[in-house]
């Protein structure tokens, strides 16, 4: 098949069938592989396979989601200004096909010969490599696709539940097939390198089903073609609700990359089973999913997107409330795994459906669209949040004095366990409930489609 066969179709009958809405789903399936992947299994193979300091692995993961800001604003920019058969943004997801499956499984290569420091420096360049550059160049693109594909905000609603609902089903697959191929493939640090071996290869002929089956249908504004990063950004940070947003979109992601990091010492000192983050992640996904597909598409009508996040944030106070009231139950666990299935579902669903929100809201208030940068801003929140859930959880076991692959922790380390399964995510999801106390775009966007409407008809005549 020729690369010019596969050139966009923006002539691509609308509305978007049922085959292309799976294919963009699809895409989040296979992000997931890698990113899920990372973030509940990378640090844990980190400590106790690679043998590598956990503080400084934290710092390391810090920095280079600092240094995504400047990936995701840098491919943000790029999307913008692309010009291909491909499409301006889909022509990406092509591009990054290899250089995932090379990614996934050089983040678990670490050579076990080398000395701590020569570890690190690789540790250093491959996480850059793979999270910073390479997930940053195939899933900015395909998130800023959408945008794309139609102007249709039914349609688009609908295309966040698909991408919602199969990355849901991407984490549940990554999370319980993991250890399983671990296993099989040896139980050894060599299994992690062939089971994310097999990750990556999936994750891109999956992302190629996505590449193949959706195509771009709305043309580029050439306007905005020499518009400057500074001026861009500047509309960026003066869009107060995409401020909120953001907030609020690096809290709630924080908090589940604190959690999800540290879910696997919990359930291995605290529940005497490493294993067990599988059935979290069953019970998690599935009450997650029973969200998104049967209770958000009801509640939509009554509810406003906003108070759907708030409400999430709360459904997840209670998970790990329960958790932090009885530690060593299993009932808790599953109680807690739920309502933190539960909340997640209204958060993800609502975060990304609310994204869209504040391009329109940027081109009422400044008249220009910016969905490359506006998706980056997304982008750059959870991946710093990807980056400080590993910081927080790695400094406060390492000052706590956790022992990697003890048989037990002390006292001491136990508790700092437990402090940063529980009271640490609730502490920032509180910040998040704060952080939209003032959001109002959910009733104002109605006036301004009418408003940006209006003026545009005026340009007309």
């Amino acid at each position: 098949m020729s690369v010019l066969s596969l050139k966009n179709n923006p002539s691509k009958p609308l509305p978007i069938g049922l085959t292309e809405n799976i294919a963009y789903g699809m895409g989040d399936f296979a992000s997931c592989m890698l990113y899920v992947g990372a973030q509940t299994f990378l640090m844990y193979y980190y400590t106790e396979f690679a043998g590598v300091n956990m503080a400084i692995v934290a710092l390391i993961m810090l920095f280079s989601r600092i240094f995504d800001g400047v990936t995701d604003v840098i491919m943000g920019h790029i999307i913008e200004h692309t010009r291909s058969p491909l499409g301006k943004a889909r022509c990406w997801i092509f591009k990054m096909l290899i250089p995932f499956t090379l990614g996934s499984t050089l983040l678990f290569s670490v050579p076990q010969g080398w000395n701590e420091a020569s570890k690190l420096i690789y540790i250093f360049f491959t996480y850059n490599f793979t999270m910073s550059c390479v997930y940053t160049a195939i899933n900015l693109p395909y998130g800023a696709m959408s945008a794309s594909m139609t102007q249709d905000q039914k349609q688009r609603t609908i295309l966040v539940l698909f991408r919602m609902v199969l990355a849901a089903a991407g984490q549940a697959l990554i999370v319980n097939i993991t250890m399983p191929l671990v296993n099989f493939f040896g139980a050894d640090a060599k299994a992690w390198t062939y089971t994310f071996l097999v990750v990556g290869f999936s994750g891109s002929v999956i992302f190629f089903f996505t590449f193949l089956f959706c195509h771009e249908r709305i043309q580029t504004n050439e306007s905005l073609k020499n518009g400057s990063v500074a001026n861009s950004l500047k509309c960026l940070f003066t869009n107060k609700y995409w401020l909120m947003l953001t907030i609020a979109f690096f809290c709630v992601y924080t908090a589940d990359v604190t959690f999800n990091t540290v879910n696997i010492y919990y359930c291995k000192y605290f529940l005497s089973d490493d294993g067990l983050v599988g059935i979290f992640g069953t019970i998690f996904n599935i009450s997650r999913l029973v969200v998104m597909i049967t209770i958000i598409p009801i509640l939509v009508r009554y509810i406003c997107k906003r108070n759907m996040l708030l409400l999430a944030c709360v459904l997840m106070i209670i998970s790990v409330s329960v958790r932090l009231a009885m530690p060593y139950s299993m009932n808790a666990f599953y109680v807690g795994s739920l309502f933190w299935g539960l909340g997640q579902g209204f958060a993800m669903a609502n975060l990304y459906a609310m994204i869209p929100d504040t391009v329109e809201y940027g081109e009422y208030k400044d008249g220009v669209r910016h969905e490359g940068y506006i998706y980056a801003g997304a982008s750059f929140s959870s991946k710093v949040a990807g980056g400080l859930g590993p910081v927080i959880m790695g400094f406060i076991l390492s000052l706590a004095g956790y022992i990697p692959n003890a048989q037990a922790q002390h006292e001491n380390a136990s508790q700092a366990i437990l402090m940063t399964s529980t009271l640490v995510p609730m502490i920032i999801l509180f910040v998040a409930i704060i952080a939209m106390a003032k959001y109002r775009l959910d009733k104002e966007y109605q006036h301004i489609l009418e408003e940006i409407k209006t003026r545009k008809q005026k340009q007309i005549f």
